[in-house]
């Protein structure tokens, strides 16, 4: 759980992107989003920022999403920048993308994150921003026993679920072509295995888990998420991986043994020999070079 400057410990969390640019300029322009999920908001001046390797042009009423494993860099942007930046728990953001989306859907919005909002979405989405605000203003003002806070803690939790609902349709219906298609078997079954991956990719690293998990073989499996996604199950999982442990490597001060056992690497070898195959050199130097060039 989030614990808030205000003292309520509530599954998300929302700053301001002013703040969020300070804390990018005093880490070289790096942020690391690697268990999260959530969204950011422009409402004045503008940005160019690298969000997994592309570079997208920000401007008041735009909207960017972000899903786990996430590697963000600020690039640029003007003096007046100002917004509003919610970060999600995956516990909380997965159940509600369950509901709603299929594995294409949660697919294309990691693919194309940005849309731009109307005034009316954009004003609707700052309310809804600030009545939550306010809201665990008041929570903070009661202990966690009493009444008063388990009410506002639930209540606190509808307004953030409705938030993203409002989130989810606007960009759908901003974004015509990447509509939700009506599902089929193979599609939740594409579904299934992102949802898990999102979980479990730091501690499962076999085809054959994520198989398992939907009664199926590895072979039909994989060929299932291949058709679905154009990459194979293997791909998606060493993706996941290999993205996370570069985030790691780059964005912290944990040791190399460390990392490996985060991953659930047998040992610090193994995990320098797995990411050196996909990456083409080993933790340390991949952290050495990365660190030279910012």
């Amino acid at each position: 759980m989030f614990v808030a400057m205000n003292g309520t410990n509530l599954p998300f969390e929302h700053i301001s992107i002013q703040h969020v640019s300070d804390v990018l300029e005093s880490q070289s322009n790096l942020l690391s989003l690697m268990d999260l999920a959530g969204f950011f908001l422009c409402r004045r001046g503008w940005a160019d920022v690298s969000i997994n390797d592309q570079t997208y042009h920000i401007q008041g009423g735009d909207i960017y999403f972000y899903t786990p494993s996430t590697f963000m860099s600020l690039l640029n942007r003007s003096a007046d920048l100002d917004g509003i930046a919610v970060k999600c728990e995956m516990d909380f953001i997965l159940p509600l993308f369950e509901r709603v989306l299929d594995g294409q859907s949660i697919l294309s919005i990691r693919e194309h994150p940005g849309i731009s909002l109307t005034a009316d979405q954009s004003r609707s989405i700052e309310q809804t921003v600030t009545l939550i605000h306010e809201r665990q203003q008041m929570m903070a003002r009661y202990p966690r026993e009493a009444k008063e806070h388990h009410i506002l803690q639930h209540l606190l939790l509808s307004l953030a679920e409705g938030l993203f609902y409002e989130l989810l349709y606007d960009y759908f219906t901003n974004n015509q072509s990447l509509r939700p298609k009506e599902q089929d078997g193979k599609d939740r079954v594409f579904q299934t295995f992102l949802m898990s991956l999102f979980r479990n990719y730091k501690r499962e690293r076999e085809v054959a888990f994520y198989a398992a998990e939907q009664c199926l073989s590895s072979r039909y499996f994989s060929s299932i998420v291949k058709e679905k996604s154009g990459h194979s199950a293997l791909q998606w999982i060493i993706q996941m991986v290999i993205s996370s442990a570069r985030q790691v490597l780059r964005s912290s001060d944990l040791s190399i043994k460390e990392i490996a056992t985060e991953f659930n690497f047998p040992s610090q070898s193994f995990f320098g020999k797995y990411f050196k195959q996909y990456v083409g050199v080993s933790p340390k130097e991949y952290r050495r070079q990365a660190r030279q060039a910012q």
